[in-house]
């Protein structure tokens, strides 16, 4: 009986002991892929840095960096589940930048990000969908301090460009700024 637990102990620590390769891809070079018939999931490179770029500009009001950054047809969709032949619910990209104006004049300051994460997804078609999860916070030009978190689904072309973006936020916060 002895013998027979000591195996087990014996077998039970080599295994334990060998280097298993139980890293996925996206931990190895932030890139998964195995084949082209499976898309690939990134953390790193040109459209990563674009949704960075788009991002950073809103929340530092570069308006017209985050302009440059859409293609002329794109569109916004905030908080909005809009039916897939319903293109009536979005809005251009430079009547959203007018609001984000109207809605930073009443912020001191710049909007602070944190617990930033970004991905983009590369279909096997070539799509990519680029998405951000985000806390932003503000301070009020009334002293009121303000946070949600964020999540933002962007579309991205082959010119490198975001097609369309989906945030999605909770606005308790937003509304306030309007008080």
């Amino acid at each position: 009986m002895n013998k027979i637990l000591l195996s087990i102990l014996v077998s039970a620590s080599l295994i334990a002991c060998t280097n298993q390769d139980n890293t996925t891809a996206s931990t190895k070079a932030n890139v998964t892929t195995t084949d082209s018939t499976k898309g690939t999931v990134t953390s790193t490179g040109p459209d990563v840095d674009l949704i960075k770029k788009s991002i950073t500009s809103f929340a530092n009001g570069d308006w017209t960096t985050l302009a440059s950054l859409f293609a002329d047809s794109a569109k916004s969709f905030h908080n909005v589940w809009a039916a897939t032949n319903d293109t009536s619910v979005g809005t251009r990209i430079p009547q959203i930048i007018e609001a984000f104006k109207k809605q930073r004049a009443l912020i001191d300051g710049n909007i602070t990000l944190g617990g930033t994460i970004y991905e983009v997804v590369t279909m096997p078609d070539g799509n990519k969908y680029g998405h951000l999860w985000a806390e932003l916070s503000w301070k009020s030009k009334k002293g009121v301090i303000g946070k949600c978190i964020l999540f933002d689904s962007y579309g991205i072309n082959k010119e490198g460009k975001i097609t369309y973006e989906w945030p999605i936020y909770d606005t308790k916060d937003v509304v306030k700024l309007g008080q």
